[in-house]
């Protein structure tokens, strides 16, 4: 049924990858749940007045306040296609993530508020009257959610959008919440005791951990989260595949929204290779991991000397004094500057991004363990964080 919608309504519908066709999908998407969510919360709030019921008014309610959502998420992809601007060079498509974390705190209000009336009808009870009507008003709610909730889930993964997995978790928020009012005109029947008051704190407590998982994640995204292992590995098997490279380094993706990341990544080739070849080299890697990751990349380029045997040597002999301060350091672009009788070791010194060993202790340390071997030579030593 999605794959017929997507067909007859999305224009190229199967490159996810497009923004543009992204933001079709999920301008459809919000579309559709405002459709739907209208056309329940209308016919919800009269027959709710109609039949005196107040579960069904507040199911209503609830409905209408899923409108306003849907409006949020509409408006986040109409923006998000806005063309970058002056203030805005990388674009607009932060905006998802600003409209995901303002569905995750409806979310949460919601199960406060479910949580409140939870709890005030356990310690009150209240009569509910059980009506055929009433049932299958609340069946078809929960049926006309579930295929809401899947409609935003499934294409929210196609086109990775946590806007679109929000509206569709919270589309089964909605659905819990209807099942639990149902439950309750069942058992209504059965027992005097408060069955709503108790499902609904249970559901309740559910549909604040829905919230919160879903304001963390896009939090992370805002803040700028740690890239996906698996693909970092991707990435740099990927570079090291051409021929001619011989290491990579300083890996760093920036996340800009979704379909819009840009890797930075560090090269190192031959220092005796042909420039203009290693030029044409570095820019078909650009243009190839853009083709493969839908990346933009900027590659610095790193020359190494491999003929130079002192150089390996030293090299050698400082990797082992920083691997012996710690396992997790590595060291890069290590050179030899040579100036009269005076030898100086520059190389940079890679430390993980949660280290907090200060800089300048770190490097006197560095320097001192190799003058006790080469009280002559210089040191030029900088540090890098691990930000991949």
């Amino acid at each position: 049924m999605i794959n017929f919608l997507s067909k007859t309504f999305i224009k190229d519908y199967n490159n996810y990858d497009d923004l543009k066709v992204r933001g079709r999908y999920g301008i459809f998407c919000s579309l559709v749940s405002i459709l739907l969510n209208t056309a329940m919360a209308s016919f919800k709030i009269a027959f709710g007045f109609i039949t005196n019921s107040v579960a069904v008014i507040a199911d209503g309610v609830n409905n209408l306040a899923d409108v306003a959502s849907n409006i949020a998420t509409l408006l986040g992809f109409m923006l998000s296609l806005k063309n970058p601007d002056k203030e805005h060079p990388f674009g607009h498509g932060r905006i998802e993530y600003l409209v995901s974390l303002g569905i995750s705190v409806l979310i949460i209000f919601v199960g406060m508020q479910t949580l409140w009336n939870a709890v005030v009808h356990i310690i009150a009870p209240e009569v509910i009257y059980f009506s055929y009507a009433t049932v299958v008003v609340l069946v078809i709610s929960i049926v006309v959610k579930y295929l809401m909730g899947q409609l935003n889930f499934v294409i929210g993964k196609k086109i990775k959008s946590d806007t679109l997995i929000a509206v569709g978790k919270d589309s089964k928020v909605d659905m819990l919440t209807t099942t639990v009012t149902l439950v309750a005109v069942f058992a209504s029947n059965y027992t005097n005791l408060p069955i709503d008051g108790i499902l609904g704190s249970v559901v309740s407590l559910i549909i604040l951990k829905t919230g919160y998982e879903i304001s963390k994640a896009t939090i992370a995204s805002l803040l700028g989260s740690a890239p996906d292992a698996d693909l970092l590995k991707e990435i740099g098997d990927f570079v090291l595949a051409y021929e001619g490279v011989l290491g990579t380094h300083d890996l760093m993706i920036h996340d800009y929204g979704p379909g819009r990341k840009y890797l930075t990544i560090h090269v190192e080739v031959n220092k005796n290779e042909e420039m203009m070849a290693i030029h044409e080299l570095i820019d078909k890697i650009e243009r190839d991991l853009h083709a493969k990751f839908k990346i933009k990349t900027t590659i610095h380029l790193d020359p190494v000397d491999l003929d130079d045997k002192l150089t390996q040597r030293l090299k050698a002999e400082a990797i082992t004094i920083v691997t012996k301060i710690n396992t997790n350091y590595s060291i890069h672009d290590f050179r030899v500057r040579r100036c009269e009788d005076a030898l100086t070791l520059i190389f940079d010194v890679m430390i993980p991004a949660t280290d907090l060993t200060p800089h300048h202790t770190l490097t006197s340390r560095i320097d001192d363990e190799i003058k006790q071997q080469y009280p002559n030579f210089e040191t030029l030593i900088q540090i890098d964080h691990s930000y991949a």
